[in-house]
């Protein structure tokens, strides 16, 4: 779980550089706890992309329709962030996870997954490691039954969202003007998978 944890540090670092700060080694511990909160909900419907020699160089997950949906700050967040990043860095950290959530439209369909949580060790990108992800992620879909997909990205974001262009996800969605006021531009993708 730590080194998926460390993925989702790089995530942070990537898409909204600065949000999440204080020593590295608590931004990990405390996106594990993240993870592993609730029995392990941040585990539920996680792939991850391995090396010839067995590291874990990527991750994806998906979101049944049927299931509650990935809570990013699980009760307890609050004060594992004060322990392991301070009072400043958890405040900006609370914040981030505040503004990311005004505004966005969360496709509610039966037969959708929505997919999240796409990161790629820097070292590692650019060699289709984030591809075959997704099609993992798709072909998991698939297998449950589910006839579409969904995901978010951040308009900033155009290697990933160029990635899942190419791969057939179009725009569905896009932050409207006054939400970009408050939050960061974004917007929903979505494939059909059938």
């Amino acid at each position: 779980m730590p080194t998926i944890a460390s993925l989702l540090v790089e995530l942070y670092a990537a898409e909204l550089p600065g949000a999440l700060r204080g020593p590295p080694a608590g931004q990990t511990r405390l996106l594990a706890f993240t993870l592993a909160a609730k029995q392990g909900q941040g585990l539920r419907g996680r792939l991850v992309a391995v090396e010839k020699a067995g590291a874990i160089i990527g991750t994806a997950a998906f979101d049944r329709p049927d299931a509650p949906p990935y809570e990013r700050a699980p009760d307890g967040t609050v004060r594992h962030a004060l322990q392991e990043l301070g009072a400043g860095p958890t405040a900006r950290l609370l914040l981030t996870v505040a503004r990311s959530l005004i505004g966005v439209q969360r496709p509610s369909m039966a037969d959708a997954v929505g997919v999240h949580s796409v990161v790629v060790d820097s070292r590692h990108r650019g060699q289709g490691v984030g591809r075959a992800l997704m099609v993992a992620v798709e072909d998991q879909a698939r297998q449950h039954g589910f006839q579409a997909a969904w995901l978010q990205v951040l308009t900033q974001n155009q290697p990933a969202r160029q990635l899942y262009e190419r791969l057939g996800y179009t725009e569905v969605w896009a932050s409207p003007r006054w939400a970009q006021l408050l939050t960061w531009p974004s917007a929903v993708l979505g494939k059909q998978l059938t």
